[in-house]
Protein backbone atom coordinates (compact mmCIF):
# COMPACT_ATOMS: atom_id res chain seq x y z
CA UNK A 1 0.00 0.00 0.00
CA UNK A 2 2.94 2.40 1.08
CA UNK A 3 4.69 1.57 -2.45
CA UNK A 4 1.42 2.77 -4.39
CA UNK A 5 1.17 5.95 -2.46
CA UNK A 6 4.36 6.36 -3.13
CA UNK A 7 3.98 5.86 -6.67
CA UNK A 8 1.12 8.19 -7.14
CA UNK A 9 2.45 10.77 -4.86
CA UNK A 10 6.15 11.23 -6.09
CA UNK A 11 5.27 12.01 -9.76
CA UNK A 12 2.75 14.16 -8.44
CA UNK A 13 4.96 16.34 -6.99
CA UNK A 14 7.31 16.30 -10.11
CA UNK A 15 4.33 17.52 -11.94
CA UNK A 16 3.61 20.58 -9.95
CA UNK A 17 7.11 21.44 -9.38
CA UNK A 18 7.41 21.13 -13.21
CA UNK A 19 3.98 23.30 -13.66
CA UNK A 20 5.30 26.15 -10.95
CA UNK A 21 8.00 26.50 -12.91
CA UNK A 22 6.04 26.79 -16.56
CA UNK A 23 3.95 29.16 -14.75
CA UNK A 24 6.69 31.23 -13.10
CA UNK A 25 8.90 31.32 -16.33
CA UNK A 26 6.59 31.07 -19.22
CA UNK A 27 3.14 32.57 -18.01
CA UNK A 28 2.28 36.67 -18.00
CA UNK A 29 -0.01 36.13 -15.18
CA UNK A 30 2.19 35.61 -12.05
CA UNK A 31 3.99 32.99 -10.35
CA UNK A 32 3.15 29.63 -10.01
CA UNK A 33 1.43 28.35 -6.86
CA UNK A 34 4.85 26.90 -4.92
CA UNK A 35 6.61 29.80 -6.01
CA UNK A 36 3.83 32.29 -5.25
CA UNK A 37 3.21 31.24 -1.42
CA UNK A 38 6.47 30.91 -0.68
CA UNK A 39 8.28 34.27 -1.69
CA UNK A 40 4.44 35.89 -0.46
CA UNK A 41 4.93 34.47 2.89
CA UNK A 42 8.54 35.30 3.26
CA UNK A 43 8.33 38.80 1.78
CA UNK A 44 5.36 39.60 3.91
CA UNK A 45 7.58 38.19 7.68
CA UNK A 46 9.82 40.59 6.00
CA UNK A 47 7.82 43.43 5.93
CA UNK A 48 6.03 42.45 9.29
CA UNK A 49 10.15 43.40 10.39
CA UNK A 50 10.98 45.87 7.96
CA UNK A 51 7.51 48.21 9.75
CA UNK A 52 8.96 47.96 13.17
CA UNK A 53 12.48 47.93 12.65
CA UNK A 54 14.00 49.07 8.67
CA UNK A 55 15.95 46.55 7.17
CA UNK A 56 16.55 47.82 3.94
CA UNK A 57 19.54 46.18 3.50
CA UNK A 58 18.01 42.82 4.32
CA UNK A 59 15.25 43.48 1.64
CA UNK A 60 17.81 44.98 -1.22
CA UNK A 61 18.91 40.84 -1.01
CA UNK A 62 15.78 39.43 -0.78
CA UNK A 63 15.12 39.87 -4.59
CA UNK A 64 18.33 37.41 -5.47
CA UNK A 65 17.59 35.33 -2.69
CA UNK A 66 14.29 34.31 -4.36
CA UNK A 67 15.44 33.98 -6.93
CA UNK A 68 17.94 31.54 -6.35
CA UNK A 69 15.71 29.95 -3.82
CA UNK A 70 13.11 29.37 -6.19
CA UNK A 71 15.98 27.45 -8.67
CA UNK A 72 16.73 25.57 -5.93
CA UNK A 73 13.57 24.48 -4.41
CA UNK A 74 12.56 23.06 -7.84
CA UNK A 75 15.80 20.79 -8.36
CA UNK A 76 14.74 19.73 -4.54
CA UNK A 77 11.31 19.08 -5.09
CA UNK A 78 11.99 16.94 -8.33
CA UNK A 79 15.12 15.20 -6.61
CA UNK A 80 12.22 14.35 -3.61
CA UNK A 81 9.74 13.17 -5.82
CA UNK A 82 12.26 11.15 -8.04
CA UNK A 83 13.59 9.65 -4.57
CA UNK A 84 10.03 8.38 -3.26
CA UNK A 85 9.47 6.54 -6.70
CA UNK A 86 13.04 4.83 -6.33
CA UNK A 87 12.73 4.36 -2.59
CA UNK A 88 9.33 2.25 -3.37
CA UNK A 89 11.25 -0.21 -4.70
CA UNK A 90 14.22 -2.04 -3.06
CA UNK A 91 15.59 -3.42 -6.30
CA UNK A 92 15.41 0.01 -8.59
CA UNK A 93 18.93 1.20 -8.04
CA UNK A 94 21.67 -1.24 -7.76
CA UNK A 95 25.44 -1.27 -7.68
CA UNK A 96 27.03 -1.96 -10.92
CA UNK A 97 30.01 -3.83 -9.77
CA UNK A 98 28.20 -6.19 -6.88
CA UNK A 99 25.07 -6.15 -8.99
CA UNK A 100 23.67 -6.28 -5.39
CA UNK A 101 20.67 -3.17 -4.80
CA UNK A 102 21.36 -0.20 -2.70
CA UNK A 103 20.88 1.23 0.74
CA UNK A 104 17.88 4.23 0.66
CA UNK A 105 21.02 6.75 0.90
CA UNK A 106 23.02 5.90 -2.07
CA UNK A 107 19.69 5.92 -3.65
CA UNK A 108 19.83 9.62 -2.57
CA UNK A 109 23.24 9.96 -4.21
CA UNK A 110 21.96 8.29 -7.31
CA UNK A 111 19.24 10.64 -7.50
CA UNK A 112 21.19 14.39 -7.07
CA UNK A 113 23.40 12.37 -10.14
CA UNK A 114 20.95 11.82 -12.35
CA UNK A 115 19.10 15.21 -12.29
CA UNK A 116 22.45 17.06 -11.92
CA UNK A 117 23.29 14.71 -15.37
CA UNK A 118 26.80 14.35 -13.97
CA UNK A 119 26.60 10.45 -14.77
CA UNK A 120 25.74 7.65 -12.92
CA UNK A 121 29.45 5.68 -11.36
CA UNK A 122 28.66 2.60 -10.45
CA UNK A 123 25.00 3.01 -8.80
CA UNK A 124 22.91 2.62 -11.82
CA UNK A 125 19.07 2.10 -12.44
CA UNK A 126 18.51 -1.78 -11.76
CA UNK A 127 16.23 -2.59 -15.21
CA UNK A 128 13.29 -1.18 -17.02
CA UNK A 129 11.29 0.78 -16.18
CA UNK A 130 13.62 2.13 -13.99
CA UNK A 131 16.70 2.97 -16.71
CA UNK A 132 13.65 5.33 -18.87
CA UNK A 133 12.51 6.92 -15.30
CA UNK A 134 15.83 8.10 -14.55
CA UNK A 135 16.28 9.25 -18.30
CA UNK A 136 13.12 10.94 -18.19
CA UNK A 137 14.23 12.55 -15.06
CA UNK A 138 17.61 13.57 -16.50
CA UNK A 139 15.25 15.79 -19.07
CA UNK A 140 13.20 17.22 -16.91
CA UNK A 141 16.23 18.32 -14.67
CA UNK A 142 18.26 20.18 -18.06
CA UNK A 143 14.83 21.61 -19.39
CA UNK A 144 14.35 23.29 -15.53
CA UNK A 145 18.28 24.01 -15.56
CA UNK A 146 18.26 25.48 -19.03
CA UNK A 147 14.89 28.03 -18.50
CA UNK A 148 16.18 28.69 -15.02
CA UNK A 149 19.16 30.34 -16.47
CA UNK A 150 17.09 32.15 -19.16
CA UNK A 151 14.66 33.54 -16.05
CA UNK A 152 17.70 34.85 -14.05
CA UNK A 153 19.25 36.76 -16.81
CA UNK A 154 15.79 38.60 -18.01
CA UNK A 155 15.48 38.96 -14.63
CA UNK A 156 18.46 40.32 -13.39
CA UNK A 157 18.43 42.34 -17.00
CA UNK A 158 14.96 43.91 -15.73
CA UNK A 159 15.62 44.79 -11.99
CA UNK A 160 18.68 46.49 -13.70
CA UNK A 161 15.87 48.65 -15.53
CA UNK A 162 13.37 49.23 -12.68
CA UNK A 163 16.44 51.23 -11.29
CA UNK A 164 16.97 53.39 -14.90
CA UNK A 165 13.27 53.66 -14.80
CA UNK A 166 13.38 55.65 -11.02
CA UNK A 167 17.01 57.32 -12.29
CA UNK A 168 15.16 58.89 -15.03
CA UNK A 169 12.21 60.20 -12.83
CA UNK A 170 14.23 61.59 -10.54
CA UNK A 171 16.53 62.92 -13.22
CA UNK A 172 13.54 65.70 -13.41
CA UNK A 173 13.39 66.47 -10.13
CA UNK A 174 13.03 65.32 -6.86
CA UNK A 175 10.27 67.02 -5.37
CA UNK A 176 6.85 67.81 -7.74
CA UNK A 177 7.88 72.13 -7.92
CA UNK A 178 11.26 70.69 -9.07
CA UNK A 179 9.77 68.29 -12.18
CA UNK A 180 7.06 70.75 -13.38
CA UNK A 181 9.89 73.92 -13.42
CA UNK A 182 12.16 71.37 -15.31
CA UNK A 183 9.87 69.91 -17.38
CA UNK A 184 8.50 73.42 -18.73
CA UNK A 185 6.15 71.46 -20.99
CA UNK A 186 3.76 74.35 -21.35
CA UNK A 187 6.98 75.95 -23.52
CA UNK A 188 7.09 74.94 -27.10
CA UNK A 189 10.48 76.41 -27.60
CA UNK A 190 11.96 74.46 -24.64
CA UNK A 191 10.77 71.63 -22.86
CA UNK A 192 11.16 67.76 -22.55
CA UNK A 193 8.17 66.11 -24.05
CA UNK A 194 10.12 63.64 -25.68
CA UNK A 195 11.76 62.55 -22.82
CA UNK A 196 8.62 62.65 -20.58
CA UNK A 197 7.21 60.21 -23.61
CA UNK A 198 9.87 57.86 -23.44
CA UNK A 199 9.50 57.51 -19.68
CA UNK A 200 5.72 57.29 -20.01
CA UNK A 201 6.92 53.84 -22.24
CA UNK A 202 9.40 53.10 -20.20
CA UNK A 203 6.60 52.56 -17.28
CA UNK A 204 4.27 50.48 -19.81
CA UNK A 205 7.54 48.27 -20.14
CA UNK A 206 7.85 48.40 -16.36
CA UNK A 207 4.21 47.10 -15.46
CA UNK A 208 4.74 44.29 -18.23
CA UNK A 209 7.62 43.22 -17.02
CA UNK A 210 5.64 42.62 -13.69
CA UNK A 211 4.05 40.13 -15.06
CA UNK A 212 6.23 38.35 -17.04
CA UNK A 213 8.49 38.01 -14.05
CA UNK A 214 6.64 38.12 -10.62
CA UNK A 215 9.92 37.76 -8.41
CA UNK A 216 10.76 41.29 -10.01
CA UNK A 217 8.77 43.06 -6.91
CA UNK A 218 10.99 41.75 -4.20
CA UNK A 219 14.34 43.67 -5.66
CA UNK A 220 13.85 46.55 -3.34
CA UNK A 221 16.17 48.91 -3.67
CA UNK A 222 17.42 50.57 -0.38
CA UNK A 223 17.80 53.84 -1.49
CA UNK A 224 14.87 55.84 -2.14
CA UNK A 225 15.69 57.66 -5.10
CA UNK A 226 16.25 54.12 -6.90
CA UNK A 227 13.07 53.21 -6.02
CA UNK A 228 10.58 52.69 -9.21
CA UNK A 229 7.67 52.77 -7.36
CA UNK A 230 8.32 55.74 -5.31
CA UNK A 231 9.44 57.78 -8.44
CA UNK A 232 5.88 56.51 -10.43
CA UNK A 233 4.11 57.75 -7.24
CA UNK A 234 5.72 61.03 -7.24
CA UNK A 235 5.42 61.16 -11.22
CA UNK A 236 1.55 60.86 -10.73
CA UNK A 237 0.85 63.44 -8.37
CA UNK A 238 3.18 65.82 -10.56
CA UNK A 239 1.47 65.06 -13.73
CA UNK A 240 -2.10 65.00 -11.42
CA UNK A 241 -1.43 68.86 -10.46
CA UNK A 242 -0.37 69.38 -14.38
CA UNK A 243 -3.58 68.76 -15.65
CA UNK A 244 -5.63 71.14 -13.25
CA UNK A 245 -3.15 74.19 -14.29
CA UNK A 246 -4.70 76.83 -16.18
CA UNK A 247 -4.70 76.50 -19.76
CA UNK A 248 -1.45 78.54 -20.91
CA UNK A 249 0.14 76.62 -18.34
CA UNK A 250 -0.68 73.51 -19.15
CA UNK A 251 1.00 70.60 -20.79
CA UNK A 252 -0.56 69.35 -24.06
CA UNK A 253 -3.44 66.99 -23.77
CA UNK A 254 -1.58 64.13 -25.65
CA UNK A 255 1.43 64.69 -23.40
CA UNK A 256 -1.14 64.33 -20.38
CA UNK A 257 -3.27 61.44 -21.66
CA UNK A 258 0.10 59.26 -22.46
CA UNK A 259 1.31 59.76 -19.05
CA UNK A 260 -1.62 59.39 -17.07
CA UNK A 261 -2.40 55.94 -19.50
CA UNK A 262 0.98 54.81 -18.31
CA UNK A 263 0.65 55.35 -14.62
CA UNK A 264 -3.18 53.55 -15.07
CA UNK A 265 -1.75 50.56 -16.56
CA UNK A 266 1.38 50.36 -14.21
CA UNK A 267 -1.60 50.72 -11.23
CA UNK A 268 -4.15 48.28 -13.17
CA UNK A 269 -1.88 45.85 -14.52
CA UNK A 270 0.56 45.47 -11.16
CA UNK A 271 -0.88 43.35 -8.15
CA UNK A 272 -1.38 45.51 -5.30
CA UNK A 273 -1.77 44.25 -1.75
CA UNK A 274 -4.48 45.12 0.45
CA UNK A 275 -3.92 47.86 2.65
CA UNK A 276 -6.20 49.79 5.44
CA UNK A 277 -7.92 53.00 3.37
CA UNK A 278 -7.51 54.62 6.27
CA UNK A 279 -4.10 54.53 5.98
CA UNK A 280 -4.51 55.59 1.77
CA UNK A 281 -7.66 57.85 1.86
CA UNK A 282 -6.31 61.11 2.66
CA UNK A 283 -4.60 63.83 0.03
CA UNK A 284 -0.87 64.44 1.23
CA UNK A 285 -0.49 67.45 2.62
CA UNK A 286 2.18 68.82 0.13
CA UNK A 287 -0.36 67.92 -2.52
CA UNK A 288 -2.40 70.49 -1.95
CA UNK A 289 0.12 72.96 -0.60
CA UNK A 290 1.60 72.42 -3.89
CA UNK A 291 -1.39 73.06 -5.90
CA UNK A 292 -2.07 76.06 -3.80
CA UNK A 293 1.16 77.33 -5.32
CA UNK A 294 0.41 77.26 -8.28
CA UNK A 295 -2.95 78.74 -8.23
CA UNK A 296 -4.97 75.96 -8.48
CA UNK A 297 -8.20 76.74 -6.46
CA UNK A 298 -8.49 74.18 -3.50
CA UNK A 299 -10.34 74.95 -0.66
CA UNK A 300 -14.23 75.44 -1.35
CA UNK A 301 -13.93 74.39 -5.25
CA UNK A 302 -16.18 71.54 -6.34
CA UNK A 303 -13.99 71.05 -9.84
CA UNK A 304 -10.79 70.04 -8.00
CA UNK A 305 -12.73 67.94 -5.22
CA UNK A 306 -13.72 65.94 -8.03
CA UNK A 307 -10.59 65.55 -9.49
CA UNK A 308 -8.74 64.70 -6.34
CA UNK A 309 -11.70 61.67 -5.55
CA UNK A 310 -10.96 59.85 -8.85
CA UNK A 311 -7.04 60.79 -8.55
CA UNK A 312 -6.87 59.01 -5.07
CA UNK A 313 -8.73 55.79 -6.47
CA UNK A 314 -5.50 55.31 -8.48
CA UNK A 315 -3.12 57.13 -5.81
CA UNK A 316 -4.36 54.52 -3.13
CA UNK A 317 -2.89 51.77 -5.67
CA UNK A 318 0.32 53.65 -6.28
CA UNK A 319 0.85 53.79 -2.34
CA UNK A 320 -0.14 50.30 -1.95
CA UNK A 321 2.71 49.17 -4.19
CA UNK A 322 5.21 51.29 -2.12
CA UNK A 323 3.79 49.66 0.94
CA UNK A 324 4.49 46.22 -0.66
CA UNK A 325 8.12 47.46 -1.91
CA UNK A 326 8.96 48.72 1.60
CA UNK A 327 9.00 52.16 1.15
CA UNK A 328 6.16 54.30 2.80
CA UNK A 329 5.32 57.87 1.83
CA UNK A 330 7.37 60.76 3.75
Amino acid sequence: MMAILAYILGPLLVLVTVVDVFITVFSTRGAGPISRTWTRLLWRALLFIHARRPIHGVLAFTGPFMLLGSIVIWYAFIGLGLFTVFAANPHSVMNSTTGQPVEWIQKVYFVNTTISSLGYGDIVPANYPWTLMATAATFIATIVLTVSISYVLSVVGAAIERKKLAQAIYGLGMTIPEIINHSRLNDAGSSLKNYITTIASSIDDHALKHLAYPLLKYFHSHQYDASPVRAILLFSDTFFLLGLLPPNKRPPVGVLRLVNGSIGNYANLTQAPAVAPKQLDQAPRDLLEYAREHGIAVDGDVEFRKALESYLFRRRTLLALCYEDGWYEK
